[in-house]
């Protein structure tokens, strides 16, 4: 019997030590074009990552003992795709609670389906990373999220779990709405706003009561829940997403930021070509309307084709989209097109990589190949931007995930 103890205690001991070996191996994928995010792409590159993280990366030889080497004969190496704006497993591309125009409590974590195809169709074009936003039918929609486009569980993916509070201007939130003018209400969408003037309004308002909330400590005609969201905007700890498509939308999101001292991204932004010096001015970013739409067709704003490559130009901080419900090509190829409209290759890369992570406040885990990042990386053929190129392999925390 102790003999049978010791062989027992023996085994579970290679075990044991087989297994953290395993832990401990690195992958090398070699002989590549290597794209980290930034700057110019690495010939004859290479990149390690062991335990979902990024540990290494170099040019020419390295070490192979003890590693796992993958020849990839000349192909090239991005970090995983992010796609700044989608409504990717939800139940339909503009999910909001529509019994309030005022929302901001709201959480799209909560209505995400992970088993969705969305994400799958998403994970075969390179994007590995995506943000999820609430819909745009309410002034204030809601909080975003970015997750993974594969993994364990919805949990095991999420990124960031509050990424952006959605407000939409413009036409869109009092669409459908009609003014209680005369008589009983007989709809719950009797209701203001009805105009852009009091969608402005709407934010507005919302935002002086959790200032006076914030500041005075008095009570206000607005829920706890609400105004916890928006005193985390005034006091710059959640990101500003707003949607405006056309020039006037446009001017009226960089006036209520520069009200109220908060930072916003453009979401949309169809008409910036209008407004190029504003936009320099308040050093605004930018989550482009998808490049290949010749017109948007949320609220017919006039989109001109050449519209990224001119904010590019300007050095306005640029990242591409899908967007939600809106018949855009996958994210790669929305890049590959905007490249045909003058944006540098470089800067197209970039705008689906490196620049959606910094605007969605991810940088430090996604969006660039660098030691301690997570091991999200994706193999093309050949250059990314190409029409010819193919998606050989997804790596997400460095697990290799299947394409079909």
């Amino acid at each position: 019997m102790k003999r049978l103890s010791l062989m027992t205690c023996a085994a579970w001991l290679t075990c044991l030590a087989a297994s953290a070996f395993a832990q401990e191996r690195r992958t090398v994928l070699y002989n590549a074009t290597v794209f980290t995010g930034k700057g110019a792409p690495i010939e004859n590159g290479w990149v390690a990552f062991q335990n979902g993280r990024i540990t290494e990366l170099g040019k020419g030889a390295f070490e192979k003992k003890g590693v796992k080497a993958i020849d990839l004969k000349g192909a090239w190496i991005t970090p995983g795709l992010i796609d700044a704006n989608t409504s990717l497993g939800l139940p339909s591309p503009h999910e909001n609670e529509q019994s309030d125009e005022v929302t901001p409590q709201i959480r799209v974590l909560d209505a995400i389906d992970p088993e969705s195809d969305d994400f799958r169709k998403a994970l075969r074009h390179g994007v590995t990373s995506a943000y999820v936003a609430p819909g745009g039918f309410n002034v204030f929609g809601g909080i975003g999220a970015v997750i993974k486009t594969a993994g364990p569980s919805l949990g095991d993916r999420i990124v960031k779990a509050e990424s952006g509070l959605r407000v939409t201007m413009g036409a869109l939130p009092s669409a459908g709405n009609g003014p209680p003018r005369f008589g009983m209400p007989t709809s719950i969408y009797n209701r203001r706003p009805t105009t852009r003037m009091a969608v402005v309004w709407e934010v507005r308002n919302a935002f002086y009561k959790a200032m006076q909330s914030r500041d005075s400590g008095k009570p206000v005609k607005l829920r706890d829940d609400k105004l916890a969201v928006l005193r985390k905007v005034l006091d710059k700890k959640l990101l500003l997403r707003m949607t405006a498509r056309q020039e006037h939308d446009i001017r009226s999101a960089l006036r209520l930021a520069e009200e109220f001292g908060i930072d916003i991204v453009l979401d949309g932004a169809s008409e910036a070509y209008y407004v190029l010096d504003y936009l320099i001015a308040a050093k605004t970013p930018v989550v482009l309307t998808p490049p290949s739409l010749q017109r948007d067709p949320i609220d017919r704003s006039r989109v001109q084709l050449d519209t990224a490559a001119l904010l590019a130009k300007k050095g306005v901080p640029l990242a591409l989209q899908t967007g939600q419900g809106l018949a855009s090509l996958a994210l790669v190829h929305e890049a590959a097109f905007a490249v045909r409209q003058g944006l540098p290759r470089q800067a197209a890369l970039e705008a689906i990589t490196s620049v959606p992570a910094r605007i969605l406040g991810i940088q430090d885990r996604v969006g660039t190949l660098a030691k301690g990042r997570d091991a999200d990386i994706v193999v093309w053929s050949e250059h990314p931007l190409r029409r010819t190129t193919q998606l050989r392999h997804v790596f997400i925390d460095g697990q290799e995930r299947q394409l079909r």
